[in-house]
């Protein structure tokens, strides 16, 4: 996990429980080298398999705004997800984008399309591309309402790189998580999550985006994710720094 802790890491919870984390998004973050290196030669990975459209309605929707997010780093490859936003902006995790040299964003229609990382929060896991060719891709809305406890969700992302998945859960609570790095509550969910799904929307019932997923708790097979006022917060306040380098 960037910056509050790496890929395999174990926090306090609330009510003194220890939570077994693990990042989604497949990669480690790693210290820069003492001399720069070349561009690693890396594994090419199946091109995105398309899906069968979902029923008109929510899951469709949730299925057309999220991305897959493939980040060429110093030592590394990443894969994870993210959603669009209008002008061609993509949210993700900060630690999907360890040292990013070259992002590249698919699209669940099969679109590869290149972005350039806007920044990344450094109190939060949370960064945002921007599309190089912003093209007229569906957008995701954000919800301003808090989620509630009990309240149905949908987590959405590319777990193993694809193809898109659509996973219903329950909010089952809100975590301290100032134990996790966050500078607030982060939501606890029981949808299905895996690795690859980092960065990718929790979705309500409406379509709506209420939190981004960004870790799971292999303990319990929960996940956790960031809520989206977090994120509102940190777009709002344009509250973001250049990613790690080389």
């Amino acid at each position: 996990m960037g910056g509050a802790f790496g890929q395999w890491g174990r926090r306090r919870g609330r009510g003194g429980a220890l939570l077994a984390l693990v990042a989604l998004s497949g990669t480690a973050c790693v210290a820069p080298p003492a001399t720069p290196l070349v561009v690693p030669e890396v594994e090419e990975v199946d091109e995105l398999e398309v899906p069968t459209p979902a029923a008109l309605g929510v899951l469709r929707k949730a299925q057309e705004v999220t991305v897959r997010i493939r980040s060429l780093g110093c030592e590394h490859l990443g894969l994870g997800s993210g959603f669009v936003l209008p002008g061609g902006r993509v949210v993700t995790n900060r630690h999907v984008l360890s040292q990013p040299l070259q992002v590249t964003v698919n699209t669940w229609d099969g679109l590869s399309l290149e972005a350039d990382v806007e920044g990344v929060a450094v109190d939060s896991d949370l960064a945002v591309l921007q599309l190089v060719d912003t093209d007229e891709l569906p957008v995701a809305e954000l919800r301003r309402a808090p989620v509630e406890q009990g309240e149905t969700v949908y987590a959405v992302g590319y777990p193993g790189g694809g193809p898109a998945t659509v996973a219903a859960g329950e909010v089952l609570a809100l975590v301290d998580g100032t134990l996790l790095g966050e500078p607030a509550d982060v939501i606890r969910v029981d949808a299905k999550i895996e690795q690859g799904n980092s960065g990718g929307p929790l979705m309500d019932e409406d379509g709506l985006v209420v939190g981004v997923v960004f870790a799971l708790e292999t303990n319990a097979g929960t996940g956790l994710a960031v809520p989206v006022q977090t994120l509102i917060e940190r777009l709002d306040d344009a509250v973001l720094s250049p990613p790690e380098g080389c």
